[in-house]
């Protein structure tokens, strides 16, 4: 894939999996081809791409829309999620290296500042590095097979904009939760660390379907 089309997909689906795009928006190639100044040819490719990533749905006669997710589906992703990455967690404790380590830190020292700071677009900007630290972890775990499985749901787009429906204590207790996580997983404690992930996971569900 060609530098810019890839610079493309990798912005649209950023902007999807934290809100900034939110569910139900409709995208036009011609509105695409403007803002991003390419031909039509790679944006359709892109759309395509983003399709089969359950991130757009493409309605025939309509066009293509970020998708939209019902409660049983938010619910049942939520589930897999909470099996799945919890059991990340646990592996991570035992084969994450130290430049892993470092790295999950740095991530949650810079959600920390932002939060703390407030500038425009915090909530966006963490809720980017709140999927990279969930990537982090399910990359840590040294388990392929579970990286490939977990990855998509951790950037499906029922969590879209997530962050910003949180009050300020909901958002605290979230980076106090990653916080917990990462030093679990520093400690090398399986146990804990599979327990807070869960934890973090159905807190964060909860707390989200009370306020969309």
């Amino acid at each position: 894939m060609d530098t810019q089309r890839q610079d493309v997909l990798e912005d649209l689906r950023a902007k999807i999996t934290t809100g900034r795009l939110p569910p139900g928006s409709h995208l036009t190639e011609r509105g695409l081809c403007a803002e991003y100044a390419i031909s039509r040819t790679p944006i359709r490719a892109v759309l395509r791409e983003l399709a089969d990533e359950g991130l757009v749905v493409v309605s025939p006669n309509r066009g293509v829309f970020v998708a939209e997710w019902t409660n049983t589906d938010a619910a049942e992703v939520m589930s897999i999620r909470a099996l799945l990455e919890s059991h990340a967690a646990g592996l991570a404790a035992h084969s994450r290296s130290d430049s892993q380590l470092e790295e999950l830190n740095r991530l949650c020292d810079r959600m920390d500042s932002i939060a703390a700071n407030q500038a425009d677009g915090y909530r966006a900007e963490i809720a980017e590095l709140n999927h990279e630290l969930h990537l982090l972890i399910l990359e840590s775990a040294a388990s392929p097979r579970l990286f490939n499985i977990a990855k998509d749901l951790a950037l499906a787009p029922l969590m879209s904009g997530s962050f910003q429906y949180y009050s300020p204590d909901e958002l605290h207790r979230s980076l106090q939760d990653h916080r917990m996580i990462v030093d679990a997983i520093t400690q090398r404690d399986e146990h804990r660390a599979r327990a807070l992930m869960e934890g973090h996971l159905r807190t964060s569900y909860a707390a989200l379907t009370r306020r969309r």
